[in-house]
Protein backbone atom coordinates (compact mmCIF):
# COMPACT_ATOMS: atom_id res chain seq x y z
CA UNK A 1 0.00 0.00 0.00
CA UNK A 2 0.99 3.17 -0.53
CA UNK A 3 1.20 6.06 2.15
CA UNK A 4 -2.23 7.98 2.23
CA UNK A 5 -4.91 8.95 4.58
CA UNK A 6 -4.66 8.74 8.04
CA UNK A 7 -6.62 5.59 9.97
CA UNK A 8 -7.54 5.40 13.44
CA UNK A 9 -7.71 2.40 15.34
CA UNK A 10 -9.21 1.67 19.02
CA UNK A 11 -8.71 -1.07 21.13
CA UNK A 12 -8.73 -0.97 24.91
CA UNK A 13 -5.74 -3.86 24.74
CA UNK A 14 -2.27 -2.40 24.51
CA UNK A 15 -1.39 -5.39 22.59
CA UNK A 16 -3.57 -5.25 20.29
CA UNK A 17 -2.61 -1.70 19.64
CA UNK A 18 0.82 -2.81 19.05
CA UNK A 19 0.50 -4.54 16.86
CA UNK A 20 -1.47 -2.43 14.25
CA UNK A 21 1.01 -0.23 14.89
CA UNK A 22 4.11 -2.42 13.60
CA UNK A 23 1.83 -3.86 10.35
CA UNK A 24 0.62 -0.46 9.36
CA UNK A 25 2.88 2.09 10.40
CA UNK A 26 4.54 3.19 7.28
CA UNK A 27 1.53 2.17 4.85
CA UNK A 28 -0.46 5.23 5.75
CA UNK A 29 -0.47 7.57 8.90
CA UNK A 30 -1.73 5.74 11.80
CA UNK A 31 -3.38 6.90 14.86
CA UNK A 32 -4.28 5.00 17.80
CA UNK A 33 -6.58 5.31 21.21
CA UNK A 34 -7.24 3.23 24.01
CA UNK A 35 -10.62 4.09 24.16
CA UNK A 36 -13.92 5.91 22.75
CA UNK A 37 -12.85 9.31 24.78
CA UNK A 38 -9.59 9.24 23.42
CA UNK A 39 -11.02 8.34 20.02
CA UNK A 40 -13.49 11.36 20.20
CA UNK A 41 -10.65 13.59 20.83
CA UNK A 42 -8.64 12.62 17.86
CA UNK A 43 -11.28 13.09 15.63
CA UNK A 44 -12.00 16.11 16.41
CA UNK A 45 -8.58 17.26 16.52
CA UNK A 46 -7.57 16.03 12.80
CA UNK A 47 -9.14 14.87 9.50
CA UNK A 48 -9.44 10.78 9.67
CA UNK A 49 -10.21 8.78 6.54
CA UNK A 50 -11.00 5.26 8.76
CA UNK A 51 -12.04 4.84 12.00
CA UNK A 52 -11.36 1.06 12.84
CA UNK A 53 -12.82 0.32 16.50
CA UNK A 54 -13.11 -3.05 18.69
CA UNK A 55 -16.76 -4.01 19.75
CA UNK A 56 -16.37 -4.26 23.61
CA UNK A 57 -14.58 -2.15 25.54
CA UNK A 58 -15.22 -0.92 28.91
CA UNK A 59 -17.29 2.43 29.02
CA UNK A 60 -17.97 3.14 25.57
CA UNK A 61 -18.33 0.61 23.59
CA UNK A 62 -16.95 0.36 19.40
CA UNK A 63 -20.77 0.28 18.46
CA UNK A 64 -21.12 3.38 20.87
CA UNK A 65 -18.41 5.53 19.64
CA UNK A 66 -19.34 4.63 15.70
CA UNK A 67 -22.71 6.08 16.42
CA UNK A 68 -21.62 9.16 17.81
CA UNK A 69 -18.90 9.56 14.81
CA UNK A 70 -21.34 8.82 12.46
CA UNK A 71 -23.04 12.20 13.24
CA UNK A 72 -20.08 14.57 13.71
CA UNK A 73 -17.75 12.74 11.02
CA UNK A 74 -20.08 11.17 8.54
CA UNK A 75 -17.38 11.05 6.22
CA UNK A 76 -15.03 9.19 7.80
CA UNK A 77 -15.46 5.30 6.73
CA UNK A 78 -16.42 3.00 9.96
CA UNK A 79 -15.14 -0.24 10.89
CA UNK A 80 -16.27 -2.68 13.36
CA UNK A 81 -13.25 -5.26 14.91
CA UNK A 82 -14.93 -7.91 16.83
CA UNK A 83 -14.41 -11.64 17.78
CA UNK A 84 -17.94 -12.55 17.54
CA UNK A 85 -19.27 -12.15 14.19
CA UNK A 86 -22.72 -12.89 14.88
CA UNK A 87 -22.97 -10.76 17.44
CA UNK A 88 -25.84 -8.85 17.52
CA UNK A 89 -25.03 -5.22 18.11
CA UNK A 90 -22.12 -5.56 15.70
CA UNK A 91 -25.37 -6.33 13.01
CA UNK A 92 -27.42 -3.96 14.58
CA UNK A 93 -24.64 -1.40 13.26
CA UNK A 94 -24.15 -2.61 9.91
CA UNK A 95 -27.87 -2.41 8.98
CA UNK A 96 -28.35 1.10 10.73
CA UNK A 97 -25.34 2.15 8.77
CA UNK A 98 -23.38 3.05 11.77
CA UNK A 99 -20.47 0.88 10.57
CA UNK A 100 -19.61 -0.01 6.88
CA UNK A 101 -17.61 -2.83 7.83
CA UNK A 102 -16.49 -5.53 9.72
CA UNK A 103 -13.51 -7.73 10.55
CA UNK A 104 -13.15 -10.49 12.53
CA UNK A 105 -10.25 -10.95 15.31
CA UNK A 106 -7.82 -12.24 15.32
CA UNK A 107 -7.94 -10.49 12.03
CA UNK A 108 -5.50 -11.18 9.00
CA UNK A 109 -3.40 -8.70 7.90
CA UNK A 110 -3.95 -8.82 3.95
CA UNK A 111 -7.70 -9.16 4.91
CA UNK A 112 -7.22 -6.12 7.22
CA UNK A 113 -4.90 -4.43 4.93
CA UNK A 114 -7.89 -4.64 1.82
CA UNK A 115 -10.52 -3.34 3.77
CA UNK A 116 -8.25 -0.58 5.11
CA UNK A 117 -7.60 0.34 1.10
CA UNK A 118 -11.58 0.03 0.22
CA UNK A 119 -12.06 2.55 3.38
CA UNK A 120 -9.38 4.74 2.36
CA UNK A 121 -10.86 4.73 -1.74
CA UNK A 122 -14.32 5.79 -0.53
CA UNK A 123 -13.19 8.42 1.85
CA UNK A 124 -10.49 9.64 -1.52
CA UNK A 125 -13.76 9.77 -3.50
CA UNK A 126 -16.30 11.55 -0.87
CA UNK A 127 -13.62 14.17 0.13
CA UNK A 128 -13.73 15.32 -4.10
CA UNK A 129 -17.33 15.41 -3.60
CA UNK A 130 -17.28 18.31 -0.49
CA UNK A 131 -14.85 20.14 -2.14
CA UNK A 132 -17.11 20.02 -5.20
CA UNK A 133 -20.30 21.08 -3.34
CA UNK A 134 -17.95 23.42 -1.24
CA UNK A 135 -18.26 25.46 -4.44
CA UNK A 136 -21.61 25.37 -5.31
CA UNK A 137 -21.52 22.50 -7.74
CA UNK A 138 -21.57 18.87 -8.37
CA UNK A 139 -19.85 18.07 -11.47
CA UNK A 140 -20.42 15.86 -14.30
CA UNK A 141 -19.08 12.74 -13.56
CA UNK A 142 -20.49 13.18 -9.39
CA UNK A 143 -24.07 13.47 -11.07
CA UNK A 144 -23.51 10.67 -14.08
CA UNK A 145 -23.92 13.18 -16.45
CA UNK A 146 -20.98 12.98 -19.21
CA UNK A 147 -20.20 15.74 -21.12
CA UNK A 148 -19.15 14.26 -23.94
CA UNK A 149 -18.88 16.49 -27.36
CA UNK A 150 -22.75 15.92 -27.48
CA UNK A 151 -22.76 18.55 -25.33
CA UNK A 152 -20.66 20.85 -27.27
CA UNK A 153 -22.60 23.21 -29.53
CA UNK A 154 -20.29 24.90 -32.35
CA UNK A 155 -19.72 24.52 -36.45
CA UNK A 156 -17.25 22.71 -37.64
CA UNK A 157 -14.68 25.42 -38.56
CA UNK A 158 -15.11 27.24 -34.90
CA UNK A 159 -15.49 25.46 -31.79
CA UNK A 160 -15.23 21.89 -32.79
CA UNK A 161 -12.22 22.77 -34.08
CA UNK A 162 -10.95 23.33 -30.94
CA UNK A 163 -12.64 20.23 -29.22
CA UNK A 164 -10.72 17.82 -31.29
CA UNK A 165 -7.35 18.92 -30.20
CA UNK A 166 -8.66 18.69 -27.06
CA UNK A 167 -9.99 15.15 -27.00
CA UNK A 168 -6.46 14.46 -28.77
CA UNK A 169 -4.75 16.08 -25.58
CA UNK A 170 -6.56 14.37 -23.47
CA UNK A 171 -5.06 11.00 -23.84
CA UNK A 172 -1.48 12.67 -22.91
CA UNK A 173 -1.13 14.13 -19.08
CA UNK A 174 0.25 17.67 -20.00
CA UNK A 175 -1.16 20.62 -18.96
CA UNK A 176 -3.21 22.94 -20.85
CA UNK A 177 -3.98 26.20 -21.31
CA UNK A 178 -7.48 26.98 -22.06
CA UNK A 179 -7.66 31.01 -23.46
CA UNK A 180 -10.75 33.06 -24.51
CA UNK A 181 -13.19 35.80 -23.69
CA UNK A 182 -15.50 34.92 -20.46
CA UNK A 183 -18.72 32.85 -21.29
CA UNK A 184 -17.26 31.13 -24.63
CA UNK A 185 -16.64 27.64 -22.59
CA UNK A 186 -13.50 26.91 -21.36
CA UNK A 187 -14.98 25.49 -18.50
CA UNK A 188 -16.78 23.14 -20.46
CA UNK A 189 -13.66 22.19 -22.58
CA UNK A 190 -11.63 21.22 -19.45
CA UNK A 191 -14.60 19.08 -18.47
CA UNK A 192 -14.49 17.26 -22.13
CA UNK A 193 -10.55 16.72 -21.49
CA UNK A 194 -11.20 15.27 -18.12
CA UNK A 195 -13.88 12.79 -19.05
CA UNK A 196 -12.05 11.98 -22.63
CA UNK A 197 -8.56 11.14 -20.21
CA UNK A 198 -7.54 8.06 -18.44
CA UNK A 199 -8.44 10.07 -15.35
CA UNK A 200 -11.96 10.31 -16.29
CA UNK A 201 -13.09 8.50 -13.03
CA UNK A 202 -11.19 10.46 -10.67
CA UNK A 203 -11.86 13.57 -9.18
CA UNK A 204 -12.13 17.07 -11.17
CA UNK A 205 -11.61 19.61 -8.93
CA UNK A 206 -12.16 23.36 -9.99
CA UNK A 207 -11.02 26.78 -8.21
CA UNK A 208 -11.87 29.82 -9.31
CA UNK A 209 -8.22 31.88 -8.82
CA UNK A 210 -9.63 35.39 -8.93
CA UNK A 211 -12.76 34.52 -6.34
CA UNK A 212 -10.30 34.22 -3.42
CA UNK A 213 -7.73 36.23 -1.31
CA UNK A 214 -4.34 35.28 -1.85
CA UNK A 215 -3.71 34.53 1.67
CA UNK A 216 -7.05 32.36 1.69
CA UNK A 217 -5.86 30.81 -2.33
CA UNK A 218 -2.79 29.38 -1.36
CA UNK A 219 -4.77 27.83 1.84
CA UNK A 220 -7.53 26.63 -0.29
CA UNK A 221 -4.62 24.92 -2.83
CA UNK A 222 -2.31 23.72 -1.16
CA UNK A 223 -3.91 23.22 2.59
CA UNK A 224 -2.61 24.53 6.15
CA UNK A 225 -1.40 22.31 9.26
CA UNK A 226 -2.86 22.95 12.34
CA UNK A 227 -2.09 26.56 14.44
CA UNK A 228 -0.47 27.88 10.81
CA UNK A 229 -2.52 31.05 11.06
CA UNK A 230 -4.78 32.81 13.67
CA UNK A 231 -8.36 30.41 13.39
CA UNK A 232 -6.54 27.66 11.68
CA UNK A 233 -7.75 25.20 14.78
CA UNK A 234 -7.19 21.79 12.64
CA UNK A 235 -5.48 20.46 10.11
CA UNK A 236 -6.93 21.35 6.42
CA UNK A 237 -5.93 19.47 3.29
CA UNK A 238 -5.71 21.51 0.10
CA UNK A 239 -7.17 21.10 -3.23
CA UNK A 240 -4.65 19.27 -4.94
CA UNK A 241 -4.88 16.77 -1.83
CA UNK A 242 -8.46 16.14 -2.98
CA UNK A 243 -7.55 16.19 -6.54
CA UNK A 244 -5.04 13.63 -6.48
CA UNK A 245 -4.95 11.02 -9.53
CA UNK A 246 -7.44 13.29 -11.02
CA UNK A 247 -8.25 16.57 -12.38
CA UNK A 248 -7.12 20.39 -11.33
CA UNK A 249 -9.22 22.87 -13.22
CA UNK A 250 -7.95 26.80 -12.31
CA UNK A 251 -9.64 28.84 -13.74
CA UNK A 252 -8.62 32.42 -13.88
CA UNK A 253 -5.41 31.67 -13.85
CA UNK A 254 -3.87 35.29 -14.74
CA UNK A 255 -4.99 36.44 -11.10
CA UNK A 256 -2.73 34.64 -9.08
CA UNK A 257 -0.12 36.70 -6.94
CA UNK A 258 3.54 36.01 -7.44
CA UNK A 259 4.26 34.11 -4.27
CA UNK A 260 0.96 31.37 -5.27
CA UNK A 261 2.90 31.52 -9.26
CA UNK A 262 5.73 30.17 -7.36
CA UNK A 263 3.96 27.62 -5.39
CA UNK A 264 1.81 26.51 -8.30
CA UNK A 265 5.39 26.15 -10.29
CA UNK A 266 6.89 23.73 -7.74
CA UNK A 267 4.07 21.62 -8.24
CA UNK A 268 4.67 21.24 -11.46
CA UNK A 269 7.72 20.54 -11.74
CA UNK A 270 8.63 18.60 -8.69
CA UNK A 271 4.68 16.97 -8.43
CA UNK A 272 4.52 18.03 -4.41
CA UNK A 273 3.05 20.33 -2.01
CA UNK A 274 3.77 21.69 1.22
CA UNK A 275 0.82 22.79 3.61
CA UNK A 276 0.57 26.19 5.03
CA UNK A 277 2.41 25.89 8.34
CA UNK A 278 4.59 23.19 7.53
CA UNK A 279 7.79 21.64 6.59
CA UNK A 280 7.22 18.10 5.03
CA UNK A 281 6.67 17.65 1.13
CA UNK A 282 3.21 15.98 0.21
CA UNK A 283 3.82 13.96 -3.38
CA UNK A 284 0.71 14.60 -5.43
CA UNK A 285 -0.04 13.12 -9.11
CA UNK A 286 -2.52 15.74 -10.02
CA UNK A 287 -3.29 16.68 -14.07
CA UNK A 288 -3.34 20.78 -14.43
CA UNK A 289 -5.81 22.22 -16.73
CA UNK A 290 -5.77 26.49 -16.20
CA UNK A 291 -8.02 28.84 -18.17
CA UNK A 292 -7.72 32.60 -18.21
CA UNK A 293 -9.59 35.43 -20.47
CA UNK A 294 -6.16 37.58 -20.11
CA UNK A 295 -3.40 37.48 -22.15
CA UNK A 296 -0.77 35.92 -20.46
CA UNK A 297 1.79 36.45 -23.02
CA UNK A 298 1.44 40.58 -22.72
CA UNK A 299 1.40 39.45 -19.06
CA UNK A 300 4.82 37.64 -19.13
CA UNK A 301 6.39 41.04 -21.16
CA UNK A 302 4.79 42.99 -18.69
CA UNK A 303 6.66 41.02 -15.65
CA UNK A 304 3.34 40.30 -14.23
CA UNK A 305 3.38 36.58 -14.46
CA UNK A 306 6.28 34.18 -14.59
CA UNK A 307 6.89 33.31 -17.83
CA UNK A 308 8.59 29.78 -16.79
CA UNK A 309 4.97 28.91 -15.41
CA UNK A 310 3.70 30.26 -19.03
CA UNK A 311 5.21 27.24 -20.56
CA UNK A 312 4.70 24.55 -17.67
CA UNK A 313 1.12 25.50 -18.51
CA UNK A 314 1.09 25.97 -22.02
CA UNK A 315 2.11 22.58 -23.24
CA UNK A 316 -1.17 22.52 -25.27
CA UNK A 317 -2.71 25.99 -25.68
CA UNK A 318 -6.41 25.80 -26.74
CA UNK A 319 -8.45 29.22 -27.64
CA UNK A 320 -11.48 29.06 -27.84
CA UNK A 321 -13.25 31.51 -30.15
CA UNK A 322 -15.75 34.36 -29.24
CA UNK A 323 -19.39 33.69 -30.57
CA UNK A 324 -18.71 37.02 -32.57
CA UNK A 325 -16.07 35.04 -34.55
CA UNK A 326 -18.89 31.99 -35.14
CA UNK A 327 -21.93 33.76 -35.88
CA UNK A 328 -23.16 30.18 -37.39
CA UNK A 329 -23.26 28.78 -33.64
CA UNK A 330 -25.44 30.94 -32.80
CA UNK A 331 -28.70 29.88 -33.89
CA UNK A 332 -28.35 25.99 -32.99
CA UNK A 333 -27.20 27.39 -29.27
CA UNK A 334 -30.55 29.27 -29.24
CA UNK A 335 -32.56 26.10 -30.20
CA UNK A 336 -30.10 24.24 -27.79
CA UNK A 337 -31.20 26.49 -24.66
CA UNK A 338 -34.74 25.98 -25.73
CA UNK A 339 -35.01 22.50 -25.70
CA UNK A 340 -32.80 22.55 -22.26
CA UNK A 341 -35.16 25.16 -20.70
CA UNK A 342 -38.53 25.34 -22.18
CA UNK A 343 -39.35 22.26 -20.15
CA UNK A 344 -38.26 23.57 -16.92
CA UNK A 345 -39.56 26.74 -17.10
CA UNK A 346 -43.36 24.92 -18.61
CA UNK A 347 -43.11 26.34 -21.95
CA UNK A 348 -42.47 24.86 -25.80
CA UNK A 349 -41.76 27.69 -27.53
CA UNK A 350 -40.65 28.38 -31.45
CA UNK A 351 -38.58 31.45 -33.11
CA UNK A 352 -39.67 33.42 -36.29
CA UNK A 353 -37.57 33.95 -38.94
CA UNK A 354 -37.49 37.49 -37.98
CA UNK A 355 -36.08 36.76 -34.51
CA UNK A 356 -33.68 34.42 -35.73
CA UNK A 357 -32.39 37.57 -38.41
CA UNK A 358 -32.29 39.61 -35.05
CA UNK A 359 -30.35 37.27 -32.76
CA UNK A 360 -27.62 37.14 -35.80
CA UNK A 361 -27.20 40.71 -35.62
CA UNK A 362 -26.26 40.90 -31.91
CA UNK A 363 -22.76 40.95 -31.14
CA UNK A 364 -23.43 38.95 -28.21
CA UNK A 365 -20.50 40.34 -25.56
CA UNK A 366 -21.36 37.79 -22.99
CA UNK A 367 -20.82 34.81 -25.44
CA UNK A 368 -22.71 31.81 -25.06
CA UNK A 369 -23.63 32.09 -21.17
CA UNK A 370 -25.71 35.54 -22.35
CA UNK A 371 -27.10 33.36 -25.22
CA UNK A 372 -28.38 31.10 -22.57
CA UNK A 373 -29.55 33.93 -20.14
CA UNK A 374 -31.48 35.42 -22.95
CA UNK A 375 -33.27 32.16 -23.68
CA UNK A 376 -34.03 31.82 -20.44
CA UNK A 377 -35.39 35.42 -19.92
CA UNK A 378 -37.42 35.43 -23.32
CA UNK A 379 -39.64 32.23 -22.24
CA UNK A 380 -40.08 33.61 -19.10
CA UNK A 381 -41.48 36.91 -20.43
CA UNK A 382 -43.18 35.30 -23.37
CA UNK A 383 -47.28 35.52 -23.73
CA UNK A 384 -47.53 33.22 -26.36
CA UNK A 385 -46.11 29.90 -28.15
CA UNK A 386 -43.60 32.09 -30.80
CA UNK A 387 -41.23 33.90 -28.83
CA UNK A 388 -41.01 37.48 -30.46
CA UNK A 389 -38.06 40.01 -31.40
CA UNK A 390 -39.65 42.26 -28.32
CA UNK A 391 -39.23 38.82 -25.86
CA UNK A 392 -35.47 38.94 -26.53
CA UNK A 393 -35.15 42.96 -27.03
CA UNK A 394 -36.22 44.17 -23.37
CA UNK A 395 -33.10 42.29 -21.77
CA UNK A 396 -30.27 43.24 -24.32
CA UNK A 397 -28.95 47.01 -23.46
CA UNK A 398 -27.59 47.83 -26.98
CA UNK A 399 -29.62 45.84 -29.07
CA UNK A 400 -28.71 45.16 -32.96
CA UNK A 401 -30.27 48.75 -34.90
CA UNK A 402 -32.30 47.59 -37.96
CA UNK A 403 -30.13 48.40 -40.97
CA UNK A 404 -32.01 49.32 -43.83
CA UNK A 405 -29.84 49.88 -46.31
CA UNK A 406 -31.56 50.09 -49.75
CA UNK A 407 -30.33 48.30 -52.60
CA UNK A 408 -29.86 50.02 -55.74
CA UNK A 409 -32.85 49.37 -58.09
CA UNK A 410 -35.49 47.81 -56.53
CA UNK A 411 -35.30 49.10 -52.97
CA UNK A 412 -34.95 45.84 -51.10
CA UNK A 413 -33.35 46.32 -47.59
CA UNK A 414 -30.12 44.24 -46.22
CA UNK A 415 -32.62 41.91 -44.84
CA UNK A 416 -33.95 41.00 -48.16
CA UNK A 417 -30.46 40.67 -49.45
CA UNK A 418 -29.63 38.42 -46.24
CA UNK A 419 -32.60 36.04 -46.88
CA UNK A 420 -31.88 35.77 -50.56
CA UNK A 421 -28.60 34.76 -49.76
CA UNK A 422 -29.36 32.40 -46.96
CA UNK A 423 -32.30 30.76 -49.39
CA UNK A 424 -29.91 30.18 -51.95
CA UNK A 425 -27.27 28.59 -49.93
CA UNK A 426 -29.76 26.15 -48.35
CA UNK A 427 -31.00 25.65 -51.98
CA UNK A 428 -27.73 24.20 -53.04
CA UNK A 429 -26.61 22.37 -50.22
CA UNK A 430 -30.07 20.56 -50.61
CA UNK A 431 -28.50 20.22 -54.38
CA UNK A 432 -25.64 18.94 -53.33
CA UNK A 433 -27.30 16.50 -50.84
CA UNK A 434 -29.77 15.13 -53.42
CA UNK A 435 -32.72 16.89 -51.51
CA UNK A 436 -31.66 14.77 -48.38
CA UNK A 437 -32.16 17.26 -45.56
CA UNK A 438 -30.95 15.49 -42.62
CA UNK A 439 -27.45 15.89 -44.52
CA UNK A 440 -27.92 19.48 -45.97
CA UNK A 441 -28.91 20.60 -42.54
CA UNK A 442 -25.13 19.53 -41.09
CA UNK A 443 -23.88 20.96 -44.30
CA UNK A 444 -25.63 24.11 -43.42
CA UNK A 445 -24.37 23.73 -39.53
CA UNK A 446 -28.08 24.14 -38.60
CA UNK A 447 -30.62 21.59 -36.43
CA UNK A 448 -33.12 19.60 -39.29
CA UNK A 449 -36.09 21.12 -37.62
CA UNK A 450 -34.66 24.40 -38.26
CA UNK A 451 -33.91 23.64 -41.91
CA UNK A 452 -37.56 22.21 -42.33
CA UNK A 453 -38.77 25.48 -40.80
CA UNK A 454 -36.47 27.68 -43.05
CA UNK A 455 -37.80 25.73 -46.17
CA UNK A 456 -41.62 26.21 -45.02
CA UNK A 457 -40.70 30.18 -45.01
CA UNK A 458 -39.51 30.07 -47.92
CA UNK A 459 -42.32 28.33 -49.69
CA UNK A 460 -39.93 25.52 -51.04
CA UNK A 461 -41.27 22.15 -51.29
CA UNK A 462 -39.27 19.30 -50.32
CA UNK A 463 -38.26 17.08 -53.56
CA UNK A 464 -38.76 13.98 -53.44
CA UNK A 465 -35.46 11.36 -55.12
CA UNK A 466 -36.19 10.34 -58.56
Amino acid sequence: MTRRGAVLFVDDEPGNLELFRIQFDGAFEVRTAGGGDDALEILGREPIDVLLSDERMPGMTGVDLLARAVTRWPDTVRVIVSAYSDSPRLLQAINRGHAHEYIVKPWDKAELAACIERGLAVAERRRALVALASLGELYAQDTGEQYDTAHVIGDRGGLQAVVAIARRAAQADATLLITGETGTGKELIARLVHDASPRAQRPFVRVNCAALAEGVLESELFGHEAGAFTGAHRLRRGRFELAHTGTMFLDEIGELSPKVQAALLRVLQEKEIERVGGSSPIRVDVRVLAATHRDLRRMVRDGQFREDLYYRLAVVPLHVPPLRDRRGDVRPLVEHFLAKHGPRIGKRASLSAEVHDYLDAYAWPGNVREVENLVQRALILAQGPELTVEDFAVSIEDPPRPRPAARAGDGATLRDDLKDEERRRILDALERCQGNQSRAAEQLGMPRRTLVERLRVYGVTRKRKE
